[in-house]
């Protein structure tokens, strides 16, 4: 029997343990921030296979390129690259002994973080992990090298000088300006042999995983079967993985919960929706483990779409959609509802400084969304639509094939906008081309997708919000997928980087965050929990919250 965690009430009102809180009445929980059911590794199974389920199959296995920066490729590399940060499940990051001994930190004259390397650690090949990986990525992130299709240039592009320190395992950078969220950077590190050119850099890692420096190592991708297997990486210097091997294999949403209820798999990410639940409900020596995600769901619209480009537009649509509908509607008869409304892109409500910034643009205000229709020059209404220059205003809204509740809010959404004579077309594509046959080459005019916090409020996701820059005579948006930005949201982003006064650097978060509502760019919705359906005997694993996981101690119960 699964156990709900608090998010369906039983009778007696019972609640997980773990839960921060209950309510006796019957109102919302309160989540965990971590539930991943923390196991000593002395009282686990040495080996074991476990199935983990995934709903996507990505091609480009470079989380740093264009194309790689996606949920999916970080939770299969996690376990198998370096990263000399770990973050916790409040958010903070500490050094990871497995890859970083020492940090120190010096402002004066500028900038300077020396890490001190742990010298055992090796890439698959068995080539040393040095100075000069850190200075490829570098050279390849910083956005002065021609040729490199890279997903964001964060904090790279602040590095003045890499090299070495006292011999190759000691990494001495100095950034040219200031970057507070230094923790951030070189996550999924790769070799010095794969950020060396653009084309190892993009095609490296393209459908293969060749180089890996984790407690895994990949024995097999298989395209066809949609599956990705790795093992035990015998050459590991860390504490040995418990697990002998792990199994990623791609599915539809509902393919992935049949397959949990038929044993076919282990664990997947279930959709905060109340009939996915209710249907895992059933799965025999499982439960479903919660907790407050670090992200958040959005409605993202394509500033570079004719029928968006107006600002007046945009914002009409925000005020023509009721944000607290699709909340009630996404989480139905679950315990756990969102407080209100987001009203920021940078911070959640659980996190210091959060502001609520939408001022204007976050209500549900029909009446004013037409005003701004009929400013923006759409004439009609309701009942005819909405015309200008003998075209129709009509916008197409991507959702990715088989997934009920994507499908379920566009659906809400067609309906709000069609109450101010905005023509919603829905149009259902397969998963592993949302992002990059449409949402990265701006192909759609609506989308819904979720912003994954790390810990990092700025540079995890300045890519996202960021003005286009000028590559190689070409104008190019980088994360930016809604094509929307200035120099006044770049500026205050900036200087939220370059303080080291948290108090400072929080009221310049809230002044980006101001300034992108007022340019109409992306529409935030609620902070989702997060749901994992888990075997009953795996422990360490789970809804991880900020965390990361230490793939290492991922293991079954000994009987």
């Amino acid at each position: 029997m699964v156990l709900l965690c608090a998010l369906f009430l039983t009778a007696s009102g019972t609640a997980c343990e773990s839960d921060a809180s209950s309510e006796t009445d019957g109102g919302p929980q309160r989540l965990s921030a971590v539930e991943i059911n923390p196991t000593d590794r002395a009282e686990l199974a040495d080996g074991g296979t476990l199935r983990w389920g995934i709903n996507e199959f990505p091609s480009q296995w470079n989380f740093h390129h264009a194309n790689g920066g996606l949920s999916t490729v970080s939770t299969v590399l996690t376990s198998l690259m370096p990263r000399p940060f770990r973050v916790d499940g409040s958010g903070e990051a500490h050094p990871d002994p497995d890859y970083v001994r020492d940090v120190t930190v010096e402002f004066s004259p500028r900038q300077t973080v020396t890490l001190r390397l742990n010298p055992q650690a090796r890439w698959s090949d068995g080539t040393p992990i040095t100075w000069r990986d850190y200075a490829g990525m570098v050279y390849a992130l910083s956005g002065e090298s021609s040729g490199y299709q890279v997903g964001s240039s964060i904090g790279y592009d602040r590095i003045a000088d890499v090299s070495a320190g006292a011999d190759d395992y000691e990494v001495v950078i100095t950034f040219d300006r200031p970057f507070t969220e230094y923790r951030s950077l070189f996550h999924l590190l790769l070799p010095a042999d794969y950020t060396d050119s653009p084309e190892r850099f993009n095609t490296g890692y393209l459908d293969r995983i060749p180089i890996t420096a984790g407690p895994f190592t990949v024995e097999a991708i298989d395209r066809t079967a949609q599956t990705l297997t790795l093992v035990r990486d015998p050459d590991w210097w860390g504490e040995p993985a418990k697990l002998d091997r792990i199994i990623f294999r791609s599915l539809g949403a509902e393919a992935l919960a049949s397959a949990f209820l038929d044993g076919g798999i282990d664990v997947y990410t279930l959709p905060p929706d109340p009939a996915s639940l209710e249907r895992v409900s059933d799965a025999r020596d499982g439960e479903i483990r919660a907790a407050l995600a670090p992200d958040y769901r959005h409605i993202t619209l394509n500033g570079q779409s004719p029928a968006l480009s107006d600002v007046d537009v945009r914002h009409a649509v925000f005020l023509a959609i009721d944000r607290t509908a699709l909340a009630e509607s996404a989480f139905g008869s679950l315990a756990w509802q969102p407080d209100q409304p987001l009203g920021n892109h940078f911070l959640l409500p659980v996190q210091e400084g959060y502001r609520d910034n939408s001022g204007q643009w976050g209500k549900h205000d029909p009446e004013r969304a037409m005003e701004l229709l009929e400013r923006a020059g759409w004439s009609g209404g309701p009942d005819e639509g909405r015309t200008k220059d003998g075209q129709r205003l009509s916008l197409r809204y991507i959702v990715p094939r088989g997934y009920a509740p994507a499908r379920n809010e566009a659906q809400l959404v067609q309906s709000m906008l069609g109450q101010v004579g905005v023509e919603v077309v829905i149009e259902e594509v397969s998963g592993d081309e949302l992002f990059s046959s449409y949402v990265v080459p701006g192909d759609y005019d609506l989308v819904s997708f979720v912003t994954t916090g790390d810990g990092f409020p700025v540079s995890g996701g300045m890519e996202q919000w960021a003005n286009a820059v000028t590559v190689d005579g070409e104008r190019r948006w980088r994360g930016n997928v809604g094509r929307i930005g200035s120099p006044e949201i770049d500026a205050a982003m900036s200087k939220a980087l370059t303080t080291t006064d948290r108090d400072v650097a929080i009221q310049h978060i809230n002044e980006a965050d101001r300034l992108l509502w007022e340019a109409g760019h992306t529409l935030p919705l609620y902070q989702r929990p997060e749901f994992t359906a888990v075997r009953s005997d795996l422990a360490n694993i789970g809804a991880a919250g900020f965390a990361i996981l230490d793939y290492a101690d991922i293991g079954f119960l000994k009987p």
